[in-house]
């Protein structure tokens, strides 16, 4: 480690008016550890883990405790010019950390090489990392919540909305919109539980020992754990310097999420349909062929469907980095990081496009309402019973088609009908129609009439809605920040 801070030492002087002949600052070695995106994004977190570290070496006598905190403060302020949008990174910083003694040079003067004292570009990045991931899961955890209360909403709005559930594609029973929402709901809530574990796991500080044993002195790992709000250390320095779970684990919950995420999508794309035309999105989300004026295009449930297949992929690149990987250090951490982000980057847009597009929805509730009518339900085993007797399915679809009228201009169940009823559409209907009908009947409600949300049905749906909310408002509790002490 030392020797590779020397060599990087040697490549910052050669820079500052040195020799330019080194072949790998000609190859932009800068990039070799990270990309400029990936720097600025990791920079908060990179001041973040320097100031705690040297408040540590003040508090441990390592550094002159007025030469910490004055490098303490001078890294504080650069953090806040941080905040306030300034790049303090300049093209010939070798890396953030150069960039950060390059700054406290011009303030603090010669002490600003304490920064590298008793730590590691590599360990270094690491608690960087578990930073960054660790305020990314937060602001995961609060969207989620949020597409949670939006479903909840939904569902208080839908409680008396009829929908037609479908198996193998054919009409089954009717169910409340409400349910669909519920549904979703509840999947969300696994996800949101799945990322709590990983979370929780994150409050760990990856710091090891190494630095401890190659040089004789020791740090107080606790100390730069306390300042940077983290609860535990790993104790097993092999466990600490190697481990990616989290970056995997990371990975695979957002894939869960953003299959589900793709499932609604789907469901909306296909009930948008002109086919189905149980609903129509907004114009604000509508966006318009450029050759066909008139045709309204799924731009947003197209993305919302399909581009979950971007996380999919960097989940098998992060497995595909680990795979096989010797429990010793590698540039495995930097090449899983784009990964990372990426997946960030996502799901958190999905997650927002959600929230901003399902209350904008507009469904039909008079469409929904026929399409979830038991009596058409019923008229499709009645046209699977016809066809097994031997009729053409053509005519075993007009006769049930007259059936369904008949049936619904007089507000009668098919089971009620007689035989002789029945025999006035074809006389290939025997009692064995009954039994045929019987268990898709059961399924229903109540008697055709648009009744068959009894006020009972929506009490239970209600206190559905409620149990759920309260829930969620109490996943809301655990989503506070770590408290930094610095």
């Amino acid at each position: 480690m030392r020797q590779e801070q020397k060599t990087r030492d040697e490549r910052a002087k050669a820079r500052n008016g040195g020799s330019s002949d080194d072949p790998l600052q000609a190859a932009n070695a800068r990039r070799l550890w990270q990309s400029p995106r990936i720097e600025q994004i990791l920079l908060p977190y990179t001041l973040q883990s320097t100031q705690a570290h040297l408040r540590m070496l003040g508090d441990c006598s390592l550094v002159d405790p007025e030469i910490a905190i004055a490098l303490s403060t001078a890294v504080g302020e650069l953090r806040q010019k941080v905040e306030d949008g300034e790049s303090i990174l300049d093209k010939d910083d070798q890396d953030v950390l150069s960039a950060v003694v390059r700054h406290l040079n011009e303030t603090v003067g010669s002490h600003a090489d304490a920064v590298r004292l008793f730590s590691t570009p590599r360990e270094q990045h690491s608690i960087d990392m578990r930073l960054w991931m660790r305020d990314t899961a937060l602001e995961t955890s609060a969207s989620i919540a949020q597409l949670r209360f939006t479903l909840l909403n939904l569902a208080e709005i839908h409680k008396e909305t009829m929908l037609p559930t479908y198996v193998h594609l054919k009409k089954s029973r009717s169910i409340s919109l409400a349910d669909f929402w519920l549904t979703y709901e509840l999947r969300f809530a696994r996800d949101f539980k799945r990322l709590e574990e990983l979370r929780k796991k994150l409050e760990t500080l990856p710091l090891t020992e190494t630095v401890q044993l190659s040089t004789g002195t020791v740090i107080e790992r606790q100390k730069i754990g306390q300042y940077l709000g983290f609860y535990t250390i790993i104790e097993n320095n092999l466990d600490a310097a190697t481990d990616r779970d989290y970056l995997m684990e990371f990975a695979a919950f957002a894939s869960i999420l953003s299959v589900h995420i793709s499932q609604l999508s789907s469901d909306l794309m296909t009930w948008s349909t002109q086919e189905f035309g149980f609903v129509r999105q907004t114009r604000a989300f509508n966006f318009y062929d450029q050759e066909v004026s008139h045709k309204r295009s799924q731009e947003v449930l197209a993305v919302l469907r399909t581009r979950p297949a971007a996380v999919f992929g960097d989940l098998q690149e992060t497995l595909s980095a680990m795979k096989g990987l010797s429990i010793n250090y590698s540039q495995d951490f930097e090449e899983c990081v784009p990964a990372a982000i990426d997946i960030s980057d996502n799901i958190n847009f999905l997650i927002d496009l959600l929230i901003a597009f399902l209350p904008n929805l507009e469904f039909d509730v008079d469409v929904l309402k026929d399409a979830s009518n038991p009596v058409i339900i019923s008229g499709e085993s009645a046209i699977e019973f016809l066809v097994a007797r031997g009729v053409d399915r053509r005519k075993a679809e007009k006769a049930v088609e007259d059936l369904i009228e008949y049936c619904k201009a007089r507000h009668k169940q098919p089971s009620d009908m007689t035989m002789n009823e029945w025999s006035q559409f074809s006389m290939s209907f025997d009692s064995g129609i009954y039994e045929a009908i019987a268990n898709t009947e059961m399924e229903q409600s109540t008697s055709y009439g648009y009744e068959w949300l009894v006020p009972d049905i929506v009490r239970k749906t209600m206190e559905s809605i409620e149990s759920a909310r309260l829930l969620v408002e109490d996943d809301m509790t655990t989503l506070t920040a770590p408290e930094l002490l610095i």
